[in-house]
């Protein structure tokens, strides 16, 4: 920023030597010059919190990770609030959310495949791949589908769904899966 300020100064100082001004204009377009440049660094510079856009958004992330009570997030993990939205809170929220995590597609593929059966998931399907695909059936009769895919620069885009099972499924399926996949013993830890 400063710099910035430095190289334009330098610049109207050269551009008046070669024009070759007089002493009074030049004197004059010095100081309006550098009373311009004060003025943007002043109003520039100010740490207010109504321009803190970015503690604002940090804000909303901190928020929308703490309505979600039955999914794990690897550290450092960054929701992108713009292509989220979130229905509910807890262990029946729906939506779809669209995260950056700080790791290679691989490990985040496993962590979700060893860690969600500890939130009551159960894994129906898994895809890996180009994009890596996780399907999983859940409490409260939902669905999660989570896809993975390595970004340009190290961290990976996961986009997880989480959906109620439809009616007809819920009908063709429901006994046998409440009966056979979400059982609560069985993810009782010996």
């Amino acid at each position: 920023m400063y710099l910035e300020v430095i190289v334009c100064i330098l610049f109207f100082l050269v551009a008046c030597f070669v024009v070759k001004l007089s002493k009074k204009i030049f004197y004059l377009t010095l100081m309006i010059t550098v009373s311009l440049l004060a003025l943007f660094l002043v109003t520039g510079c100010g740490g207010g919190d109504a321009l803190n856009l970015r503690s604002k958004i940090e804000n909303i992330e901190d928020n929308t990770v703490t309505r979600i009570g039955d999914l794990p997030f690897i550290k450092g993990t960054k929701i992108d609030i713009s292509k989220s939205i979130i229905f509910g809170e807890g262990m029946s929220w729906s939506g779809q959310l669209s995260v950056y995590v700080p790791k290679k597609k691989i490990e985040v593929f496993n962590y979700y495949v060893n860690n969600l059966n500890d939130y009551n998931w159960k894994e129906q399907t898994t895809i890996r791949g180009e994009t890596s695909v996780l399907n999983y059936l859940g409490p409260n009769n939902r669905v999660a589908i989570i896809t993975i895919e390595q970004g340009r620069f190290g961290p990976s885009n996961v986009t997880i769904s989480v959906s109620p099972f439809t009616e007809e499924f819920e009908k063709a399926l429901g006994d046998s899966i409440k009966e056979k996949y979400l059982d609560i013993e069985d993810f009782v830890k010996n």
